[in-house]
């Protein structure tokens, strides 16, 4: 997991952790975080968060140019079948 920071640049990063299996993070309200998967099997995990999910307002960012944009759950799904199809056809 990579960490990172709104700096007058955009993101700059701010540190990483690796975790392994049943490994906890708790991160704060403002923690700006990457998950990345080396491996070429699927992974799990649990995330709790408080409150309604869907209606506070959240940001992601574009994983090429880090420019901040509102996060979209159809955008996240097309991303998830994405990475799912590549897995399936070998690629």
């Amino acid at each position: 997991m990579t960490f990172y920071r709104r700096s007058e640049r955009g993101l700059v990063e701010a540190g990483s952790k690796e975790l392994q299996t049943r490994d906890c993070a708790l991160l704060g309200d403002k923690v700006i975080h990457a998950v990345a998967n080396p491996r070429r099997t699927f992974t799990g995990a649990i995330h709790v968060y408080g409150g309604d999910f869907f209606a506070q307002p959240r940001s992601d960012w574009d994983p090429e140019t880090f420019e901040e944009r509102a996060y979209d759950v159809e955008r996240a799904r097309r991303s998830f079948a994405l990475a799912n199809e590549r897995i399936r056809s070998g690629g």
